[in-house]
């Protein structure tokens, strides 16, 4: 008799598998006994034979279940409960999200060389894998909101009566555009990302919180420009620093800015990702590749070297343990890391107002007790100065507010 627990157990291990993306070490032994385990389990399906159920959700453990050949034959037999939710989750969902695929509109073309290169890595790895969100903020005006946030900030507090048009500048898989849909009173959003497997990704669980305000389509920032239309809020947070030219499709983005409009960006920072670049030169020169066993063996090894080695929080991240994510984190095909000076610099050459980092509370009231004559906390020379001394600061990214003016 087979032992319920024991299932619920490996079949939700296989799920995190799946959500991770197999990022776990497999050593040689291991993944030669997963796959003759995956030769007899298709050979029995094809035979229709009965297969253990532990059978099915092990082989989920190390290889996704769409990719077998007998992935139709599995989901049209009758299976327990945790196994059905293994392969709800690796291949009805899979298969959701490829004839959404064929629903996205492209509303630009795609030829810059960098552009094609980062759609290709986000095509292969769509980033990030999520399951569930945090529980939805109460909706709020977007003013409402920003004096929220920051409360002496000078800006225009001129309130926007109505419809709120919104575009998410890079959505990804859409954790960010339904977060913002859910924020703002009447924000209809649209949704803009260079890779399809990305955007069905998110098209699908858009469908399943059943929001109707989110519009999806696949475009290239440097070309929206061409779309003919124009928005109150433009949010672009860990994008634009994988363009080319950052400050080129910054440019592209305050062009379709309504007056008065607000913008939510995210950049790299050169100061806080020095770790980063130096695991990143070791990878280039010890000839990693970006394939998922690669991404393996090179987290395995930096894990080793981290004994010896300094690399700050890093390898502690949460980004370090899906495949995705590493890929994101440390082997990007392009990436950019900016200074407050250069971001002060765009700030006033277009007339800019910049209204606060979304940041923690913490560190906020660590910054205003260093420097009380900037209660706003707007002074960007000041947090170069607060930066420079607590250099991890903004590890995640300088994620800041502004307004057009």
């Amino acid at each position: 008799v087979e032992d319920h627990s024991e299932l619920n157990f490996y079949s939700a291990l296989a799920c995190q598998c799946f959500i991770n993306e197999y990022v776990f070490s497999q050593t040689d032994e291991e993944i030669q006994k997963a796959n003759k385990l995956l030769d007899l389990l298709i050979t029995g399906i094809n035979a229709s034979s009965q297969v253990p159920n532990l059978w099915l959700v092990a082989v989920a453990a190390y290889f996704p279940l769409y990719t077998l050949p007998c992935a139709a034959q599995l989901v049209e037999r009758s299976w327990p409960a945790a196994v059905e939710a293994v392969l709800v989750q690796q291949i009805r969902e899979p298969q959701e999200e490829r004839r959404l695929r064929n629903t996205i509109p492209r509303l630009t073309e795609i030829e810059d060389e960098i552009s094609l290169l980062v759609q290709g890595q986000y095509e292969e790895h769509p980033y990030p894998r999520w399951v569930k969100l945090e529980p939805a903020e109460k909706s709020k005006n977007i003013v409402g909101y920003l004096c929220q946030g920051f409360p002496i900030a000078s800006f225009n507090r001129e309130e926007k009566i109505g419809r709120l048009d919104v575009l998410i500048a890079g959505c990804g898989t859409g954790q960010h555009p339904i977060g913002t849909a859910r924020r703002f009173q009447g924000a209809q959003v649209l949704a803009v990302d260079l890779s399809a497997s990305s955007l069905s990704y998110a098209k699908r669980k858009t469908k399943e919180l059943g929001l109707a305000s989110i519009e999806y389509g696949q475009a290239d920032i440097l070309k929206l420009d061409s779309i003919g239309r124009s928005f109150d809020v433009i949010e672009s947070v860990g994008v634009l620093h994988h363009l080319a030219d950052p400050f080129a499709g910054w440019r592209v983005l305050l062009s379709l800015l309504r007056p008065s409009g607000f913008m939510w960006l995210g950049f790299y920072s050169e100061v806080a990702r020095r770790n980063i670049v130096s695991i990143r030169e070791l990878i280039t020169k010890q000839g990693y590749g970006s394939t998922a066993d690669e991404i393996r063996r090179c987290r395995q090894d930096l894990v080793e070297l981290d004994k010896s080695a300094d690399f700050g929080i890093a390898i502690k991240t949460s980004d370090f343990f899906s495949t995705s994510a590493c890929r994101d984190l440390l082997f990007h095909v392009q990436e950019h890391r900016l200074t407050l000076t250069a971001i002060s610099s765009f700030l006033n050459e277009n007339n800019l107002t910049f209204l606060g980092f979304d940041m923690d509370p913490n560190t906020l009231h660590a910054y205003k007790l260093r420097f009380p004559e900037d209660p706003a906390a707007t002074n960007l020379g000041l947090w170069q100065i607060f930066e420079a001394e607590n250099p991890e600061t903004f590890f995640s990214m300088y994620q800041f507010w502004i307004q057009k003016n």
